[in-house]
């Protein structure tokens, strides 16, 4: 599973992806990735640079807030805003699909379970620490629900499961 980047024509072509090092960080200063998300869509305006910050620096650990602060202005603030929204809806777990386990449900507003999160990226499936902090909420949640069906430890997939969807449906 590729990780998708959110183009953003700033001072020159950059991405914007929310891996979970960039999650964990604003998840320190804002309490959730969340929260953070808000602050952009009240457009407030250090909170938009922070976030922006974080989402480019993936591809460029030499840039800053500073220099960040630099690439916003009044003709492209609302298209930072609409691609950083963008950028963290594609980076967070598919709620639409079976990706998010009943572990993550709710864990965007309060915070990630990060123990967990490293045991499963770093123990369960052997990643890296540095390739663990670059993988996406997404891509992990992903391999997690992948894990489950290929190892039968997916709830839908259990027999009682099936017993019990094969019952409601000869009554409904």
């Amino acid at each position: 599973m590729k990780i998708e980047k959110v183009p953003i024509d700033l001072d020159k072509r950059r991405h914007l992806v929310y891996d979970l090092d960039a999650i964990y960080e604003l998840e320190k200063l804002y309490g959730s990735f969340m929260e953070a998300i808000k602050t952009v869509r009240l457009d407030a305006f250090d909170d938009t640079t922070r976030l922006l910050y974080f989402g480019l620096r993936h591809e460029d650990e030499t840039i800053n807030e500073i220099v960040v602060d630099q690439l916003i202005d009044v003709t492209n603030r609302m298209k930072v805003i609409e691609r950083i929204i963008q950028a963290a809806s594609l980076s967070l777990p598919d709620t639409g699909s079976n990706q998010a386990g009943a572990e993550s449900k709710g864990n965007e507003a309060k915070g990630w379970d990060w123990a967990w999160l490293y045991y499963v990226g770093t123990v369960l499936f052997g990643m890296s620490e540095t390739v663990f902090w670059r993988c996406t909420p997404r891509k992990l949640f992903a391999l997690l629900a992948m894990h489950r069906k290929v190892n039968g430890l997916d709830p839908t997939e259990t027999p009682e499961y099936k017993k019990t969807q094969a019952w409601i449906d000869q009554y409904m």
